[in-house]
């Protein structure tokens, strides 16, 4: 009889574990669906990130080539801007010395004169 009670509390244990390990399985199946669709969820987010990365990059770079056609523009500005003033000051010095010589004769062509020395000098 000591027997028989010993199969029956194995077998009840045995009858425990299969529903444990049933229940084990379940919630395994959970999880594994669970992992299955958040992995998808990761990869339709990664699509909308990589796509949002190629527009902005798109963008960058019509960005970089409008920045430099203004730069291209600025410079071929700067540089008419100093081809004017540099035409000016010699029109300036030319009016100067003819104001000078044509004006004042002699005294005054060297005392204009002696003016740009000095300015040459010390500036």
């Amino acid at each position: 009889m000591e027997s028989e009670k010993i199969v029956e509390q194995h077998e009840s244990q045995l009858q425990q574990q299969s529903k444990e390990i049933k229940q084990h399985s379940k919630e395994i199946a959970r999880l594994s669906d669970m992992s299955v669709e958040m992995q998808k969820q990761m990869s339709e987010g990664l699509a909308r990130v990589d796509e949002s990365n190629r527009f902005l990059r798109e963008q960058n770079t019509r960005q970089s080539e409008q920045n430099a056609q203004i730069l291209q523009a600025v410079i071929k500005g700067n540089e008419s801007s100093d081809e004017r003033q540099f035409q000016l000051k010699l029109l300036d010095k030319t009016n100067f010395w003819k104001l000078a010589l044509g004006i004042g004769g002699s005294a005054a062509a060297i005392f204009a004169a002696l003016t740009e020395i000095i300015k040459v000098f010390f500036k």
